[in-house]
């Protein structure tokens, strides 16, 4: 079946992906000024960026459309004495009932939306940033040498208590639409035997930096300031936070 981080996916992502930490986060914590603005996290997964902001006591919610990204979020509030304020819903459907001083989407998140969603979402964000507030958000960039990989290919097995999860992808570009969109088949296999099967498109738009600044200022925000950030996820690493206001 295909899923959308269904629970293998989810499982694989939350053993290396359970929180941000170090220069990320710090990043991220440096724009809240005062621990009662009202910060929002669209696309919030597994909360790896939510529950930490939470340990600091700033007051946070966060959505996103997997159920089971948001199960995760929860248990592990709950196992910290936190009740995270989490709920579905899609960016491009969404209607906020307040007003936020800090919008963050991080980890390239925003590149999951096709273009088709990409305005009315930006739109939603704009109608509940505060007039002297921040939107915060990564973007995937473009980049040279991507490889196709038109077969399964094996990438990683986990162990999980008696259960084993294998992780196969594929890999297709479309360079006239600017969409690399890896195809991900997640097997759970006890006692030698497969018992689930998951597939999961992972459809990512790459973006030139001057591109999105362009949209972004064509759907009314402004103030636009680019933050490159060296090991953020790790030594070795490198990305750009964008800034913006309206």
């Amino acid at each position: 079946m295909t899923d959308y981080y269904g629970e293998l996916c989810t499982k694989m992502y939350e053993s290396s992906k359970a929180y941000a930490d170090g220069i990320e986060l710090d990043f991220y914590l440096s724009f809240v000024k005062d621990p009662n603005m009202n910060v929002l996290e669209p696309m919030c997964g597994n909360g790896r960026m939510l529950i930490p902001f939470m340990q600091r006591g700033i007051r946070i919610e966060g959505f996103d459309i997997s159920e089971e990204m948001l199960k995760v979020c929860k248990e592990k509030g709950e196992k910290l004495n936190l009740e995270p304020n989490v709920y579905y819903e899609k960016i491009e459907e969404f209607k906020g009932n307040t007003t936020y001083d800090l919008i963050i989407i991080p980890f390239g998140s925003f590149s999951l939306l096709p273009d088709a969603l990409v305005n009315k979402s930006l739109s939603n964000l704009k109608s509940v940033l505060k007039s002297d507030g921040k939107l915060l958000l990564t973007i995937m960039l473009k980049y040279d040498g991507i490889v196709e990989i038109p077969e399964w290919v094996e990438l990683e097995q986990k162990q999980f208590d008696d259960e084993w999860i294998v992780t196969y992808k594929k890999v297709h570009y479309n360079e006239e639409e600017s969409m690399l969109t890896s195809k991900f088949k997640y097997q759970s296999v006890k006692n030698g035997k497969i018992v689930k099967t998951e597939i999961m498109d992972f459809p990512l738009r790459l973006y030139a930096l001057e591109e999105f600044e362009y949209t972004l200022k064509s759907n009314g925000f402004h103030n636009i300031v680019v933050h490159g950030i060296k090991d953020g996820y790790g030594e070795g690493t490198f990305f750009y936070v964008i800034e913006c206001s309206t």
